[in-house]
């Protein structure tokens, strides 16, 4: 039987194991490989690493897909055109490449060395238990700098995280007696204004709801270096120093690091571009065979002419896309013929609209082409949140406790 091999437990092979037709899995060996026995929502990260949060973010991947798939936890290393590499070898007829992000440094001094970014639930806790652990050390030292904390960052993920930072550190600060009007939490972002996705409208509704959460936010800040306990910006002409023992890095990701590990791929940033079919451009060997989703994939939107950005919707769409495409390939093999993959429907994708939480309880986006704000939006967001839990545990994942 041909080996159909699947790399990575993210939105987009998940997406792809709920979506396909079970006949499948008596017509080929399906084998997943995640480096973790769990698949974790990635859009509530955010909230893991700021102690709101735990292991209600957590699914296990064998309760979660069809029991047809074999799984094995290992982590990957790299890939050629027969094998995927990590503890073992995995062979494979075809390939799906569903891996996710990494941290994006772009090559600036000391963000490697003096930060930590929000790539994986593990991160996510580090993040929460140092966040803590800052707090409690200030108890002792009383070093301000315990009590400052810098997201470098005002994208989307950086804003979701500052503000739910800002809430949870007002509530430790509470529990241990710290006044939490000696914290100081900045969001610093080089461009002029924060959530470039949004209108100018939207995005000053989330400056003040930051300003309201006490988040000091740094528009027109480009950070020259990251060093122990600081954040060098220059404003202007003027360079500035951010005083803080705690950094998180969210000011970009790419693809991941199997990718550029991998000599096999001619790829950028760690990510490779596909065509509408979602299998690999450009490249020097026939990859007619791999499928490339996720956050792995640069895919251009044919209206724009721009790469989509990485989201857990697409990743999703890619995933239930490609599920309709492996059937026809197997369907084809079943009855003795071969599908030409260019002969299918190609992928399209239309975003549905994008909400951004801004600490518990209020939020901003747009869906459709409406604007939402406030708890509507963030009712919104619970929902299309809870629906993918629902996917992957019924009612029980929905509400999962911490």
């Amino acid at each position: 039987m041909k080996k159909i091999l699947l790399l990575g437990a993210g939105y987009a092979n998940i997406g792809l194991l709920k979506k396909i037709n079970p006949f499948v899995f008596s017509q080929a060996q399906w084998h997943l490989v995640n480096n973790t026995p769990y698949h974790y929502k990635t859009i509530a990260l955010h909230d893991v690493a700021s102690g709101k949060h735990d292991r209600s973010v957590l699914f296990s991947i064998r309760d979660s897909i069809p029991a047809g798939v074999s799984i094995s936890e290992d982590t990957i290393t790299h890939i050629d055109g027969k094998a995927a590499y990590g503890k073992q070898t995995y062979e494979y007829d075809y390939l799906v490449i569903g891996l996710g992000f990494s941290s994006d440094n772009f090559g600036i001094k000391g963000v490697t060395e003096y930060t930590k970014s929000i790539t994986s639930y593990d991160s996510a806790k580090i993040i929460a238990q140092d966040i803590l652990a800052r707090l409690q050390s200030y108890l002792q030292t009383r070093d301000k700098s315990d009590l400052a904390f810098v997201v470098c960052g005002g994208g989307f993920t950086g804003i979701e995280f500052v503000g739910s930072l800002a809430q949870e550190v007002n509530k430790k600060c509470e529990e241990l007696g710290i006044d939490y009007n000696e914290v100081k939490i900045y969001c610093i972002e080089a461009m002029p204004k924060i959530l470039p996705m949004f209108n100018d409208n939207l995005m000053q509704l989330g400056l003040e709801r930051l300003r309201d959460l006490g988040v000091e936010v740094l528009t027109s800040s480009k950070i020259l270096e990251c060093k122990e306990g600081a954040v060098v910006i220059e404003q202007g002409n003027e360079k500035n120093e951010v005083r803080a023992n705690t950094i998180i890095w969210t000011a970009g990701v790419k693809g991941n690091e199997v990718i550029a590990n991998s000599t096999f791929f001619k790829s950028g940033r760690s990510k490779v571009e596909v065509n509408e079919h979602l299998q690999a451009i450009g490249q020097e060997s026939d990859m007619s065979n791999i499928f490339i989703i996720g956050d792995c994939a640069a895919l251009k939107d044919p209206s724009s002419g721009r790469f989509y950005p990485p989201t857990a919707q697409i990743a999703k769409k890619q995933g239930e896309y490609l599920a309709g495409i492996l059937e026809s390939i197997l369907q084809s093999e079943a009855s003795g013929n071969k599908v030409d993959v260019n002969s299918l429907p190609s992928f399209s994708f239309s975003p549905e609209g994008s909400i951004c939480s801004i600490g518990g309880g209020y939020a901003i986006g747009v869906i459709g082409n409406k604007e939402i704000k406030g708890t509507a939006a963030n009712i919104a967001k619970w929902l299309v949140e809870s629906a993918w839990s629902y996917r992957l545990g019924g009612l029980s994942g929905v509400f999962k406790p911490d």
